[in-house]
């Protein structure tokens, strides 16, 4: 069989069997009993960003809300009035049919002076209605203040009230009379009155209320109310509102922001909805800011779900960490270093080491080296690894001193644990071959836990395939053509015996990865393995599953580099 043709078949095997690891693996994390999106539950978090997280990861999809409705977003940053000019327009691109209305909104916000204001409280309502966005030029309204507790107006016994009404674009003004009353600081004083808005154009007004005391004719100013004028659904002809829909509204999520909010149809459909925000000194903040379809989400059957988690998972899109906020492609990026320096330094030296030692045992079978060695190898390959390393951070770390500084502290032999790269009374990064130094200090104990672990099945493995090997015909026909007992061992023995132990070797390329749970958790080696270990711990699900497609996805492709690896090594495979 020729190269290209093996290459080709082990490709579809490889692409087989990556399809079939990603369907163990959706089974795993969204088959799992109970709602696997429970995970996606965080503190502090809102409702939006828990709907896009569940969007991105295909338990859910987006779909336009019921109703008519179109929203945008603001957030104000100074006390005062806004006034929200709508303008919207309809769908029809036929010339000269596009038509349009411009509707109204206001919002007061007071933040920095609220403690000022805390003593008076308004509201302006329409008689008979409790939409106060569908207020229009003729309406009576009805305006209702309240004084409680007037600790700043210290004197006043008897005080009257007045409201006066004004826009800063819309004609026409509003002087109302709230009436008097007679001041008692333990009570609540209400002033209530009706007023007609004929002559008031369509726009945001506001209402500034003056009280004075009518001994002494002193006065004090509240401005903390404003309210639209809005045209009448015969006047936004040809478009109109939805029944059992509100007209206009303000929408106060949690915290500063606003969401401006109008239901409305139009011929042939709603083309375009735009805000002007204009701020309380009457300069324009914001110019044509869209208004958008408001959505929800809709959870995905397990088909969709599939599709969606398949397009991520090929195109290697991970998601975000729940924790950190930021991609888990970058989160494992930072890992895999730390996590390639300790566990390619213990793949390769673990590697040479057992081939050679298990060569050299086979080569001297009986002797003291070999039980000497298959003694030690067993008792070490029998240890916890955990228990292992705890005993050389006893030994190294906490009962040996190397050294002391200068002033008169002891310095262990090697470090509790970490990566280094930085002085540990200081926190200044070491620079050039100090910085080298440092790295490889801290890297020597978890480097000798996970090769004294790991030597024993490379060496057993190389004993038990050289022995095999050296009862081989090959092996004696070698002999007897008079080759030295180096070359037989060498190039004909060692070379044949070392296809089990590649196979080992292509697989545990996977434990690069993986990181090494136990060794990376225990020295605190900020590799594959800790984030593993901490972000199943925190229920991290992207940063979970991020890493377990990794970890499949190189052992497979390792697999089938040991399988073309094997024609090299042994003459006898033939692709």
């Amino acid at each position: 069989m020729r190269l290209r043709t093996y290459l080709l078949r082990r490709t579809i095997h490889t692409v087989i069997t990556l399809v079939v690891v990603l369907v163990l693996l959706f089974v795993l994390f969204r088959l799992m009993p109970g709602d696997p999106t429970r995970f996606f539950t965080r503190p502090n978090q809102t409702p939006a960003d828990r709907d896009a997280i569940l969007v991105s990861f295909g338990f859910s999809h987006f779909e336009p809300a019921p109703g008519h409705g179109y929203r945008t977003f603001f957030t104000p940053d100074e006390d005062g009035t806004y006034q929200f000019n709508i303008t919207v327009t309809n769908a029809t691109r036929a010339p000269g049919r596009a038509v349009s209305v411009t509707l109204y909104l206001a919002h007061s916000y007071w933040f920095q002076n609220a403690q000022k204001f805390h003593q008076v409280s308004y509201n302006v309502t329409e008689a008979g209605s409790s939409d106060a966005w569908a207020f229009q030029p003729g309406d009576t309204l009805t305006l209702i203040t309240q004084t409680f507790r007037p600790v700043n107006l210290d004197g006043w016994e008897n005080m009257s009230a007045s409201a006066f009404i004004s826009s800063r674009f819309a004609p026409g003004t509003a002087t109302v009379d709230l009436g008097t009353s007679t001041l008692d600081v333990d009570e609540h004083h209400n002033f209530t009155a009706s007023f007609n808005t004929t002559g008031l154009g369509f726009g945001v007004y506001d209402v500034n209320i003056t009280y004075r005391d009518i001994d002494n004719s002193s006065k004090v100013i509240y401005s903390y109310a404003s309210f639209p004028l809005n045209p009448s659904e015969i006047d936004i002809r040809p478009f109109a509102y939805p029944a059992g829909e509100a007209h206009l509204a303000i929408v106060q999520p949690p915290g500063k922001i606003v969401s401006p909010t109008v239901n409305i149809t139009g011929p042939g459909g709603i083309g375009h909805v735009s805000m002007d925000v204009i701020g309380p000194d009457g300069r324009l903040l914001q110019g044509d800011k869209a208004l958008t379809r408001p959505t929800i989400t809709v959870r995905n059957n397990v088909l969709e779900e599939f599709v969606v988690y398949m397009r991520n998972m090929l195109v290697l899109d991970f998601g975000k960490s729940f924790y950190t906020r930021q991609p888990v492609w970058d989160e494992i990026a930072k890992r895999l270093g730390p996590t390639m320096l300790l566990f390619g330094s213990a793949l390769v030296i673990g590697s040479l080491l057992g081939i050679g030692l298990g060569a050299v045992m086979a080569w001297r079978r009986g002797s003291k080296l070999e039980l000497g060695t298959i003694v030690v190898s067993l008792f070490f390959n029998s240890m916890p690894v955990f228990w292992l390393g705890l005993v050389l951070i006893w030994v190294f770390s906490v009962s040996l001193n190397c050294g002391s500084t200068p002033s008169g502290e002891a310095v262990p032999c090697f470090p509790l644990g970490g990566f280094g790269g930085f002085q540990p009374h200081t926190g200044v990064p070491y620079q050039g071959l100090d910085y080298v130094k440092d790295v490889l200090w801290h890297l020597v104990l978890p480097l000798s836990n996970l090769i004294i672990i790991g030597l024993a099945g490379s060496i057993l493995l190389m004993r038990n395939s050289m022995l095999e090997v050296l009862g081989e015909d090959y092996i004696m026909t070698a002999r007897a053509k008079g080759l030295s007992e180096r070359s037989i061992m060498y190039r004909h023995a060692a070379r044949n015996a070392m296809l089990p132990v590649v196979t080992s070797i292509a697989l545990s390329v996977g434990g690069v990865i993986s990181g090494g749970v136990l060794t990376e958790t225990i020295f605190t080696w900020p590799g594959m393995g800790y984030y593993l270990v901490s972000s199943t711990l925190a229920q991290d699900f992207p940063a979970v599953q991020g890493a377990f497609y990794l970890l499949a996805l190189i052992t497979i492709f390792s697999n089938m580099v040991a399988d073309v690896m094997y024609a090299f090594l042994d003459p006898r495979v033939r692709l």
